[in-house]
């Protein structure tokens, strides 16, 4: 860790900063330096500004009008808010609609230890389906139909990846094939930036593929109204060569995608 991104987490190591970036976030507007203050309830005036100096320039702005959160302080707050510091969550199991892909047996969905999974329930398959680490604000009025928040949220973020973005820090991702996953050929994502990553079954990669959409739309369905668990091709890719091949079958169609090493669509084919 550099020596400004430990100056960064000292500078918010106290309640009271705490506070102020909290005021900062609730208020509509800017807020000049007296309401702040009164906001966050300190009658010194001096350790305010000390503290409201802490946080100046990295977190906090100074403009015409009062004192507004900066992009770090709004991401900052939002990560206080997502409960990943203060909160612990646990939900499920719950069954879940539809067949483990892999063997047929049922599903279950979970979340617990800031982790949300979609499992088989046999014990001699046990796979997870799908598995992200997700803060504890994810379940929050979301406790009745887990398997379908668990879907969306990685629909979210599948779609994040392959257009480049990290989930984590925005920075820059690129994906690769890797071709001796122990249920087929995998789709990885690595941000090259702080190297978060994302992987899952090859067919992540082309989940929102216009060649998908289209295909679904011409057979008259919405390639997002089934949980990716529930679609029937999303487990299906084999190896040709140094590409991948995703088959997708819908009422005796066919519809053939060839991907690269870097998980880019380099064909496609109706049959």
């Amino acid at each position: 860790m550099s020596d400004d991104a430990e100056d960064a987490f000292a500078a918010v190591a106290d309640e009271l900063r705490v506070r102020i970036l909290r005021e900062l976030w609730d208020a509509d507007d800017p807020l000049a330096f007296s309401e702040l203050r009164d906001r966050v309830d300190v009658a010194d005036s001096g350790r305010f500004n000390y503290h409201l100096g802490e946080l100046r320039g990295r977190f906090v702005e100074q403009r015409d009008e009062g004192y507004a959160l900066r992009f770090a302080g709004r991401e900052l707050v939002g990560a206080l808010y997502s409960g990943v510091f203060t909160e612990e969550a646990s939900v499920g199991p719950q069954a879940v609609e539809g067949d483990c892909p892999l063997c047929g047996s049922d599903l279950e969905a979970v979340y617990e230890d800031e982790q949300a999974r979609v499992t088989c329930t046999s014990d001699d398959c046990g796979v997870h389906v799908v598995s992200v680490g997700i803060p504890p604000a994810f379940v929050d009025g979301r406790e009745d139909d887990l398997a379908t928040a668990i879907d969306g949220y990685v629909r979210t973020m599948a779609r994040q990846f392959t257009a480049g973005f990290c989930s984590s820090c925005r920075g820059r991702t690129t994906g690769r094939l890797e071709r001796d996953g122990e249920h087929g050929p995998r789709a990885v994502y690595e941000c090259e930036r702080c190297g978060n990553r994302f992987h899952g079954f090859v067919t992540t990669a082309v989940l929102d593929h216009t060649e998908v959409l289209s295909f679904y739309r011409d057979h008259g369905r919405d390639a997002r109204d089934a949980p990716i668990w529930q679609m029937g091709w999303t487990t299906d890719a084999e190896m040709d060569g140094d590409e991948a091949v995703v088959a997708v079958a819908l009422d005796g169609d066919e519809l053939e995608l060839k991907l690269d090493e870097s998980l880019s669509v380099v064909g496609a084919e109706r049959t």
